[in-house]
């Protein structure tokens, strides 16, 4: 399996919680998640996709998947952790070929589903203050700025907590 590369087939993603999809697509989609993450993040921002993730059961990977043939191809993926009534968005990442084609929008709606389907009252994340796009993505969701902490992801690397309140 390979991240997808075929920007023409945007409108057949789906949006799916990694454990609900058959085993033998799994394996090879963590690969997949393993190899667009190390493409896309630093190497001391690389999240570990294993097996051991999906026994975590206040864990959720959301990944957009397109079927080609008789295989899913990797276009996006999100990790969650819900804790305390909310849900942590801890990581999001679209393939670079699906950049500028909705597919933020379509992550960050399954992701704001997932909340609400684990009755959160709210979701949380932190995001690189130079990341203009991303914030934009996210208040494009109705998410805040609530607070800004120097050299967070490093020296001279601020982050911005961003906030989203979910109604009852």
């Amino acid at each position: 399996m390979v991240v997808a590369t075929n920007a023409h087939h945007a409108d057949h993603v789906v949006f799916k919680d990694l454990r609900s999809l058959p085993r033998s697509s799994v394996s090879e989609l963590l690969l997949s998640l393993q190899n667009l993450e190390k493409k896309q993040f630093a190497s001391n921002e690389v999240f570990p996709f294993d097996d051991k993730l999906l026994a975590k059961q206040n864990t959720a990977v959301i990944v957009g998947v397109l079927q080609l043939d008789s295989r899913l191809q990797l276009v996006a993926y999100a990790v969650c952790v819900r804790w305390n009534h909310r849900l942590l968005l801890h990581k999001i990442c679209v393939a670079p070929a699906y950049r500028q084609k909705g597919m933020g929008t379509k992550l960050m709606r399954s992701i704001i589903d997932r909340a609400r389907q684990w009755s959160c009252r709210g979701i949380d994340l932190w995001v690189d203050e130079a990341n203009d796009k991303a914030q934009g993505l996210y208040s494009k969701h109705n998410f805040e700025i609530q607070q800004s902490v120097p050299d967070y992801y490093g020296p001279g690397r601020h982050g911005v907590k961003m906030c989203h309140v979910l109604q009852p």
